[in-house]
């Protein structure tokens, strides 16, 4: 694909998950003990894999830049202070942690010494600060000198022990709030160690094909915070008619997740469903792509101009709209009108608000989605009906 791959910025407002209400009180978090140790760097590599849960699925999409990792490495080497480890006791076990701060250090950790990164390529220390004598070296190399090995392995890591959570909102509360500054990753990794099962693995492993999904979010390769993940999931669940958006995104995505896992454990011939619906995403991406000018699909249109930035909630209701066959034959058809139609429906309040400000709530995710369905329904004669979602609760 001849696109650049860029770490280009999401809009920074509702339609993202980071942004949600937590709908936890400070009650929530009265049982919880936190239990600080210092664990060796020996003792954490032991447990990577066994105690302490980075699954495979999540390996592979590292967000930290080799550089990066060796300059961590060589921290390590040095001794120099490094920020505490931050883990949670898996709900029903005390030897079990899941990374709520830290796994970019961990994963770094485990493969240096087991000696390859990701690409398959030999973890080699390169364009070492300080540690000139150790440049070019692996873990196995350097590993045969007792002293560097002891300064490794013997170097400690402050480690914090989370236990007595009683709801899981307090965790994602916790990792929103860790994961404010510089580099945010996905909810989907918390997501994937409280929710675990076939269904998500599936779609981590599909989100790494490069299709139409990474095009449209100017991606080369799967996306190191799984901003595709969370796409597909959220198309998936508002495609769902039994699955009921009740303004809460996380619990939305939570719920297909679980309802998934358990129709993918129950009847393994589900993942048949779930790849159309997926294709169905991709042909409804790709004819977006074709029918809109360059990088302006699922960007919002405002005072006649297309605005830079991906846009969640404009993905949820132009891919849900070109996700019907007929919608998307017509539209590939009647590109202008299509395009006007988008345009015409931008400049009602209304639609604008329900894409700017509180989006996640269920008054603007139907506005939205009502809006614009109504609209291309008028003008192409094809009857479409918006997501399942609950009617608004009043006190």
């Amino acid at each position: 694909m001849a696109y650049e791959d860029r770490d280009e910025p999401f809009e920074e407002q509702e339609p993202t998950e980071e942004a949600g209400t937590p709908n936890v009180t400070a009650a929530d978090f009265s049982s919880l003990l936190i239990s600080p140790t210092d664990w060796t760097i020996e003792t954490l590599y032991r447990q990577i894999g066994n105690q302490i849960d980075l699954t495979p699925e999540f390996q592979r999409r590292n967000v930290w830049s080799t550089q990066t990792k060796i300059s961590f490495i060589e921290s390590l080497f040095l001794g120099v202070p490094i920020p505490q480890i931050l883990l949670s006791a898996s709900s029903g076990s005390t030897r079990s942690f899941l990374v709520l701060d830290g796994k970019q250090r961990l994963l770094t950790i485990k493969e240096f010494i087991d000696g390859s990164l990701p690409s398959g390529q030999a973890f080699r220390l390169k364009k070492l600060r300080v540690l000139k004598e150790l440049e070019g070296k692996t873990w196995d190399e350097i590993e045969k000198n007792d002293q560097w090995s002891f300064e490794l392995l013997n170097q400690t890591q402050r480690t914090a022990v989370i236990r007595g959570w009683e709801d899981e909102r307090v965790l994602y509360e916790i990792f929103h709030r860790l994961n404010s500054g510089s580099v945010k990753l996905s909810p989907m990794e918390l997501r994937m160690s409280l929710h675990p099962g076939d269904f998500l693995k599936f779609l981590i492993q599909w989100t790494e094909t490069i299709g139409p999904l990474h095009q449209l979010i100017s991606k080369q390769r799967p996306d190191p915070r799984m901003n595709d993940v969370e796409l597909a999931a959220r198309f998936l669940a508002f495609s769902d008619p039994d699955i009921v958006y009740a303004g809460d995104l996380k619990n939305f995505i939570d719920e297909l997740c679980i309802q998934y896992n358990n129709a993918f454990a129950q009847n393994p011939s589900e993942v048949n469903n779930v790849i159309s619906h997926l294709d169905n995403m991709n042909e409804a991406i790709d004819a977006g792509l074709k029918i809109f000018p360059d990088r302006k699909f699922c960007r919002k249109f405002t005072n006649g101009e297309y605005e830079n930035q991906f846009n969640r909630a404009i993905f949820d209701v132009l891919v849900g709209a070109l996700s019907h066959n007929q919608v998307r034959e017509w539209a590939l058809e009647n590109k202008i009108n299509f395009i006007q139609c988008y345009k015409d429906v931008s400049d009602i309040d209304d639609f604008r608000r329900s894409v700017e400000t509180t989006t996640k709530s269920i008054t603007s995710t139907k506005t939205r989605f009502t809006l614009f369905y109504d609209e291309i329904s008028k003008r192409s004669g094809i009857l479409i009906n918006i997501p399942a979602i609950a009617d608004e609760v009043t006190n």
